[in-house]
């Protein structure tokens, strides 16, 4: 069976445990044993753990060989509609009750991400803003990050996001935080992550394909909107202060219209 893997690697963490028993010709039970010995607690974890290990190539090709009789664009909304109909199974009511209350009462609110889950840190701390609360995006743990997570309160709250790849910036921006005393909120796709207060999990997509932000950023939309919702009109206030806001600089950078005296 470690042949069959070593030859393939694509097909570790493609395959269930029965298909590779198979295809190395051993009785399935030998693919949880083999996981065991290396460390894992089941096949499944290891698989996972193959599945992170491929490389954009692999992905994005077996993304193109799915897609077969299919236009791409047909697959790739497949695909998105399939994770996200997946949602109501992996996160429940109670997940995100809990961390809508945690972001609600936080004095201030820091959202880290690195890599491609950066993008949706700085997008979610910019609707947290619009919605009235204190909040920051930051996309690289860094002398920023240093910057902001220096002055941690048991008031604040950290929101990590971690996807696909190991994440030891946001790992040590969570711990951090628990060190202070302050909130943690774990937004991830992957089974085994840092440790929080409160860890939402969904896979993004089909193990080993081309996997996009649909999916985490669906339960950040819905973390915003229960937040308008709980929060006694805090969100709709300050929406409505950023529309006023907003036309107040449309009205100053629009050109005066000129006066018409009676001389002329």
């Amino acid at each position: 069976m470690v042949n069959v893997l070593l030859k393939d690697p694509t097909i570790g963490s493609f395959m269930p445990a029965q298909k590779v028993a198979a295809r190395a010709g051993v009785h399935p039970s030998t693919a949880s044993r083999l996981a065991r010995k290396l460390g894992f607690d089941t096949y499944s974890a290891m698989r996972e753990a193959l599945e992170f290990e491929q490389d954009a190539s692999a992905r994005v090709r077996k993304r193109i060989e799915s897609a077969a009789g299919r236009s791409l664009l047909e697959s790739v909304v497949a695909g998105e509609m399939a994770a996200l109909s997946r949602l109501m199974a992996q996160v429940s009511p109670e997940q995100i009750a809990a961390a809508t209350n945690s972001l609600r009462r936080a004095s201030r609110i820091i959202v880290i991400g690195e890599s491609h889950a950066g993008s949706l840190a700085e997008l979610f701390a910019r609707r947290l803003k619009r919605s009235g609360y204190l909040a920051t995006g930051l996309a690289h743990a860094d002398w920023q990050a240093a910057d902001e997570l220096i002055s941690l309160t048991q008031k604040d709250l950290v929101f990590g996001m971690i996807f696909r790849h190991d994440s030891p910036g946001v790992v040590r921006a969570l711990t951090l935080a628990a060190e202070r005393g302050a909130g943690t909120i774990l937004l991830t796709d992957r089974a085994v992550a840092a440790a929080a207060t409160t860890t939402i999990t969904a896979r993004r997509g089909e193990p080993g394909e081309f996997h996009s932000l649909t999916v985490p950023m669906a339960i950040c939309n819905t973390l915003v909107l229960e937040l308008s919702r709980v929060d006694r009109g805090r969100s709709m206030e300050a929406l409505a202060q950023l529309e006023d806001l907003r036309l107040s600089f449309e009205n100053a950078g629009a050109p005066r219209k000129r006066r018409i005296t009676a001389v002329e």
